[in-house]
């Protein structure tokens, strides 16, 4: 098993606290610019599945069905309204909310953007087949607000969470609606084989296609832009290394995979995550998985935790940066899932959304 990157802690450790205590299991948050809290349902329910796949939590702690009721249920056959599954969703400065719905059964994924301003659909985004894969997981996601385009995190596990992978970031250009599978092939994108992930004492387990329970080793997830929205940060959720490929080279459809794989630079050390985002000084926050805690890859390339609580931290997902100043992250015990745990279920309810300040300041959305 490779070696995980430092313990160490920085100095002047930031204040966790809770926002919200959910029933349901969070995937991802939102922050629009005026400070309304959006946060996905995970796939992976815990007990009862909620009808909402996306909702809008209050200031009160309870929660409402986003952008509305008809949106956030399962998708009309008729007109083809709602939401399949979703864990990605992020804000753009505007105040639209885009959200990743990875579609199931016979519907195609999606990206679905609404107008929190004008409270109307701006956008739908229906992701064409050859942008996508059998087994397509198609999650995390980053905005170029400069260009106007979208990159998505395919993790990709082949119809199982174990078995051949084909990890690729997907393309998304707004301006055009050419959707493409840009960044394939490349071995950052794919799980490092030598790296465990153990949460709480033991290794994640997902049933195998023949039915028993092993560790899957999980490719790219994590995907964020940086403020300046020049360069595209990326991992493996089983990885050590953080990478980044500038925006522009992931936009050129002239660059070959073999071009394009050649102008990935590795950027720094990290633990295995799920979920990564940025500040304005390059500081790469990471959902560290294993020690409970939030981490911090520094632009030298060294890796240290920020902040550690191994009762609350229990899988930290997603992030999204406050208007406010805060980082949001949403907590839900992920490895404890029938899904990662062997077909037994053991989350302990409530679920949380907590937020931090970050050692320097960051953009909305991020």
């Amino acid at each position: 098993m490779a070696d995980h990157p430092s313990d160490a802690t920085v100095g002047g450790t930031p204040e966790l606290e809770v926002v919200a205590r959910m029933d349901d299991r969070p995937g991802n948050p939102a922050l629009t610019p005026d400070g309304r809290l959006i946060v996905s349902l995970h796939p992976f329910p815990y007990e009862e599945p909620s009808p909402y796949h996306v909702v809008e939590v209050l200031e009160d702690g309870s929660t409402r069905p986003f952008p509305n009721e008809e949106w956030s249920t399962a998708p009309d056959e008729e007109e083809g309204v709602g939401l399949s599954a979703v864990i990605g969703v992020q804000s753009d400065r505007n105040g639209v909310v885009w959200i990743m719905d990875m579609g199931g059964g016979e519907l195609p994924p999606k990206m679905v953007a609404w107008d929190t301003k004008r409270d109307e659909l701006h956008r739908i985004i229906t992701i064409p087949p050859h942008a996508g894969r059998p087994g397509s997981l198609q999650q995390d996601f980053a905005i170029d607000e400069v260009r106007g385009a979208i990159f998505i995190a395919d993790l990709n596990v082949h119809g199982a969470l174990l078995g051949p992978r084909d990890p690729a970031i997907v393309a998304v250009d707004l301006k055009t609606g050419r959707v493409r599978r840009a960044h394939l092939g490349h071995h950052s994108l794919h799980p490092e084989e030598d790296v465990s992930l153990r949460i709480e004492g033991r290794p994640i387990r997902a049933e195998n296609p023949e039915g028993e329970a092993e560790e899957p080793q999980l490719g790219l997830d994590p995907i964020v832009i940086d403020p300046a929205n020049e360069w595209v940060y990326y991992g493996s959720i089983h990885g050590t290394s953080v990478y980044r490929v500038r925006a522009t080279d992931l936009l050129d459809e002239g660059l070959s995979p073999d071009a394009l794989g050649e102008r990935v630079e590795r950027y720094g050390e990290k633990a295995p995550c799920d979920g990564i985002s940025i500040d304005v000084a390059g500081n790469i926050y990471i959902t560290d998985l294993g020690n409970n805690a939030i981490g911090v890859t520094t632009p030298d390339g060294g890796y240290q935790i920020l902040v550690r609580d191994d009762e609350r931290l229990l899988w930290p997902d997603g992030f999204s940066y406050g208007p406010d100043g805060y980082f949001y992250v949403t907590v839900n015990q992920l490895h404890r899932s029938a899904v990662l745990n062997g077909g037994q279920e053991t989350s302990e309810p409530p679920f949380l959304v907590m937020r931090f300040r970050p050692l320097a300041a960051s953009a909305i959305g991020r």
